[in-house]
């Protein structure tokens, strides 16, 4: 009974203390303001005329500052114009499917790309097309739900 209290009081001291220690315990510090915006894509969309909507969403690391961005060279989406309706107020933290970029039936593995740039830090999601698109969901989701999971077949 003794060797297991002395190996169990010293393995639950460093697990109060731990606990204690709060966010750099597991290693990620959380900034109230200062940090960057980062572009997510979600997935896409088939719709019944064959065409595709990409889906995205964005981190914001901050956890109270909410961050404009105007569109324009800072805040764009290539190829075509740079405004095709993303956001230019990104609040705190994880937001998903937060809006749509229509694409036509033949856009096939062309990229598509969204590109934040907050404080002289640029970031775009990575490849962006309907071939790289998440093949699996579940739960399945109604098609009307913008808020859904990656890939969806509409109906």
């Amino acid at each position: 009974m003794k060797l297991l209290y002395r190996a169990t009081l010293p393995a639950l001291v460093v697990l109060v203390l731990l606990a204690a220690s709060g966010d750099t315990a597991f290693g990620q510090l959380l900034y109230t303001s200062g940090q960057n915006v980062v572009p997510v894509f979600e997935g896409w969309e088939r719709q019944p005329d064959g065409s595709f909507n990409m889906l995205f969403g964005y981190f914001n690391r901050n956890r109270e500052e909410i961050v404009d961005i105007p569109i324009g060279t800072d805040n764009k989406i290539e190829p075509g114009p740079a405004d095709r309706g993303q956001p230019t107020h990104f609040y705190p933290s994880r937001n998903r499917y937060w809006f749509r970029v229509a694409v036509p039936a033949d856009f096939g593995s062309k990229e598509l790309v969204w590109t934040l740039t907050v404080r002289g830090k640029t970031e775009r999601p990575g490849l962006v097309t309907v071939v790289s698109a998440p093949v699996h969901t579940w739960p399945p989701v109604p098609t009307s739900s913008l808020r859904a999971t990656h890939r969806r077949e509409a109906t």
